[in-house]
């Protein structure tokens, strides 16, 4: 191989690779997005941008651009189907230690933002990744078209089913959670319009994160059902007869919804994995989690400035990759495993153990809430 530019190139342009490159570029160190679409695109989705992400995006000189396009969040609540809080967090609990406030926004907005921080020539764009190899040198990756890039690093940023987490650690599929989520956006508003609100039910869970501009984005868990619903107004009204006992906002905010906004996944998860040599993961492709905690975004974004600090002055990239992988490990693992466990408790059935649960977290002391939540928003500094 070739003697390597000084690029590092990154496999995909979801959040996790945008921000990798605006943390590089901020630091200098030139980078190459590859992008296996024709443009970066965004789905149709909000992302709650947690306490946690929001420092780092401050610390990266974007967290004013995030705030001007979305809704600050001041409380955040989880409710039984007859309205009684079970859990709650609100801003003046973690604001001022955090040192940011929670954020709801459109996910398109959020790539704007970082596609507005970066540079048109560093993107490589409707060509993807079909391997790479590396060497002393860096690393060789080639592209369907038959082009090769060179850089001294690859960053795989290319979500859950990653070709170069593939490639590293073999093709096993994903762990099913046995869990279902439609998510919409829709043009209707819901009170108040600075919280996120949950509704558990038994084996069903709905929550609503408001968005500017009279927007709210809602999403609806239900047990994966035994056959595929596929088209969007069948599948829409069939949520709709799942949730017709929650209470009026959930059922007017389905009602609101056109079906053309609405996109089904059927949530899954993979095992921590890193990378090798000159060739690391992040985000999504080194430790997909469930939504259940709001994180998966937030920890993709915490790996892209932690990556951009390993790799500023860094002799070796192979060291420095071995370093950021070190220093995210324990914090993903710990939110993979929280978010599994925060899915098992939404979705236990009707009867003794449904009760229980409530009482539960009803009761469960403020300071052990406070201390999981600090845990979680704690440890996201560039």
């Amino acid at each position: 191989m070739s003697t390597s530019p000084e690029h590092i190139l990154i496999a995909g342009a979801g959040v996790g690779g945008l921000t990798a490159a605006v943390a590089l570029q901020r630091r200098g160190i030139p980078c190459t997005i590859i992008e296996a679409a024709p443009r970066p695109v965004a789905v149709n989705t909000s992302i709650l941008l947690q306490n946690n992400t929001m420092q780092v995006l401050s610390e990266l000189n974007l967290g004013r651009h995030m705030s001007e396009r979305g809704r600050r969040i001041a409380h955040t609540s989880i409710m039984s189907v007859d309205g009684k809080v079970l859990t709650e967090v609100r801003a003046e609990d973690v604001d001022g230690t955090v040192g940011a406030s929670a954020l709801g926004i459109h996910r398109a907005d959020v790539h704007e933002v970082l596609l507005s921080r970066l540079d048109d020539e560093c993107l490589v764009t409707g060509d993807p990744v079909i391997g790479f190899e590396t060497d002393a040198g860096g690393v060789a990756v080639y592209l369907r078209s038959g082009r090769r890039l060179e850089g001294r690093g690859l960053v795989g940023a290319d979500g859950i089913d990653s070709r170069i987490r593939a490639r590293l650690h073999g093709d096993r599929p994903a762990i099913h959670s046995g869990t279902n989520c439609l998510r919409g956006v829709t043009k209707a508003e819901t009170e108040p319009l600075d919280e996120v609100r949950e509704w558990w039910g038994y084996r069903l869970q709905f929550g609503i994160i408001p968005l500017p501009e009279g927007r709210s984005s809602w999403f609806a868990l239900i047990p994966t059902p035994p056959r595929p619903v596929p088209d969007p107004g069948d599948r829409l009204t069939f949520y709709q007869r799942l949730y017709r006992k929650f209470p009026a906002p959930v059922r007017e905010l389905l009602a609101a919804t056109e079906p053309q906004e609405t996109i089904e996944v059927e949530l899954r998860h993979r095992p921590w994995r890193g990378g090798s040599g000159a060739v690391t993961l992040l985000g999504d492709a080194s430790h997909p989690m469930l939504p259940n905690l709001g994180q998966g975004a937030g920890q993709a974004i915490e790996d892209a400035a932690a990556l951009a600090r390993r790799l500023d002055g860094a002799a070796s990239v192979a060291a420095a990759f071995r370093e950021f992988e070190k220093e995210r490990r324990a914090r993903v693992q710990w939110i993979q495993r929280q978010a599994v466990r925060m899915n098992q408790i939404a979705s236990v059935p009707s009867g003794p153990l449904g009760t229980a649960r409530d009482a539960v977290l009803r009761n469960l002391p403020d300071r052990v809430e406070r201390t999981s939540v600090m845990r979680m928003f704690d440890g996201a500094h560039t």
